[in-house]
């Protein structure tokens, strides 16, 4: 479960367009950050995405993506003409009349990041694609799930959300603010559709929403809260404001109780319905000729630190391609180490470790703002310097943490789920 939010430049500080999302994914469904450089392809060329083989575009754009390491596509990424999107699982009534494979979302998302300039053409490429090929085919890492996806399309003068329920689709330009999650926000009120000539009879949520998955996945007050965080900001947002909505559990000490997840910040609880935490996040700035993209490429928000990113130089040295199984070579793994020992003691480590990471983000934050306007050199060697504190920070907490014999979860529910997901990715020495 996961949701994606906007603010055009008449509601932000610096009268930039600000994005972000953030994807929740499974316990051990690791995260990688990718740098996809722009390409011309051979004419005829076909390319494998997760599940079929489609005709590859004769030229594909830069892209930055944060993806599952299973997937050929991701869950939020930006291109070199600063176009940012963000999806989101949505159960709809037409998602189980497709009977073959085609292109999941994910794909989707990076297929329109790949091929298109802007959120209308972003908008082009995705129900064209649907229209040709579908969206049937596994979702999740286990290979038992299937749903739709929603959007949000984001390009340094527009935003767009766009809905889809098989291969039907709906747009609507976002005035100001606005924020997604699993569930369709749009009604009567479409811009385009894939109905065309029905005007706007049709009610698109009552019509193609599935409405019993939305109290079961929290999706109104977690698209609530994020709408909610950008309103009581208007007019001066910033990357902080969205890192702190990033962030948000609301009034919960404890995030992970409850049936459903109800926060910004998602953590893993029981029951099964509650199998997601936030696996990443990324948050895009663009205004003008400038892009910035801030990445965790770690789990646990509030446990992680925003890197700045830019287009344009190669990424720094995030180790290989993370799996399913414990690797502390990668990113992501190493920094499960910190992740999932401060969960056992979450309510007196976590603002802890977030106030040490806060200083350290105040400092990228102020050198991202001069190398914005530097030379391809210089971000890239702040983009190598940010890391690689980044890391030695969250290694501090790594150590500290692995020296209390005392860390232990209280409620015997949450050690269960946490044991059989170190047991499956083979990480020993954590809390029990």
């Amino acid at each position: 479960m996961c949701d994606s939010f906007v603010a055009l430049p008449s509601t932000t500080a610096r009268q930039s367009m600000i994005f972000a999302k953030s994807a929740d994914c499974q316990l051990n469904e690791a995260h990688y950050l990718v740098h996809l450089p722009h390409t011309r392809h051979v004419k005829g060329e076909a390319v494998r995405v997760t599940c079929v083989v489609i005709p590859q575009a004769e030229e594909t754009y830069e892209v930055l993506l944060s993806k599952s390491f299973w997937t050929y596509g991701g869950e939020i990424g930006i291109n070199e003409y600063g176009l940012s999107i963000g999806n989101e699982a949505v159960y709809t009534t037409l998602q189980n009349e497709e009977k073959v494979e085609g292109v999941v979302g994910t794909d989707l998302l990076r297929l329109a990041l790949e091929r298109a300039r802007n959120a209308r053409e972003a908008i082009e490429v995705i129900s064209s694609l649907l229209k040709q090929f579908g969206q049937g085919g596994n979702c999740e890492l286990p290979g038992n799930s299937h749903f739709d996806i929603n959007y949000l399309l984001v390009d340094p003068k527009e935003a767009w959300v766009l809905e889809t329920a098989g291969r039907e689709w709906a747009a609507r330009q976002v005035r100001e603010i606005g924020s997604i999650s699993n569930g369709f926000i749009i009604g009567k009120d479409w811009d385009q559709s894939s109905v065309g000539d029905q005007a706007h009879e049709l009610d698109w949520n009552s019509t193609y929403g599935d409405q019993s998955w939305i109290p079961k996945l929290g999706v109104r007050e977690r698209q609530s809260s994020s709408y909610n965080c950008l309103a009581a900001g208007k007019g001066h947002l910033t990357v902080q404001s969205f890192f702190a909505a990033l962030r948000s559990h609301g009034d919960m000490k404890d995030p992970t109780e409850g049936n459903v997840i109800r926060t910004l910040c998602a953590h893993s609880g029981v029951p099964n319905i509650r199998a997601w935490q936030a696996t990443g996040a990324m948050v895009t700035e663009v205004r003008g000729e400038e892009k910035i993209a801030w990445a965790t490429g770690t789990s646990g928000t509030c446990l992680s630190i925003f890197k700045p990113i830019f287009l344009g130089v190669d990424l720094p040295d995030i180790g290989p391609m993370p799996t399913e199984h414990f690797n502390p070579a990668t990113m992501w793994w190493q920094h499960e180490l910190l992740h999932r020992r401060a969960m056992a003691d979450f309510e007196q480590v976590q603002p802890e470790i977030q106030a040490d990471f806060a200083a350290v983000e105040a400092e990228f934050l102020a050198e991202a703002e001069i190398a914005t306007q530097g030379t391809s050199t210089q971000k890239k060697e702040l983009m190598d310097y940010c890391f690689q504190k980044a890391r030695y920070a969250e290694q501090k907490w790594i150590d500290r943490l692995a020296k209390r014999q005392d860390l232990k979860f209280a409620r015997p529910e949450i050690c269960e789920m946490w044991k059989t997901a170190n047991s499956e990715a083979g990480i020993t020495g954590m809390p029990a």
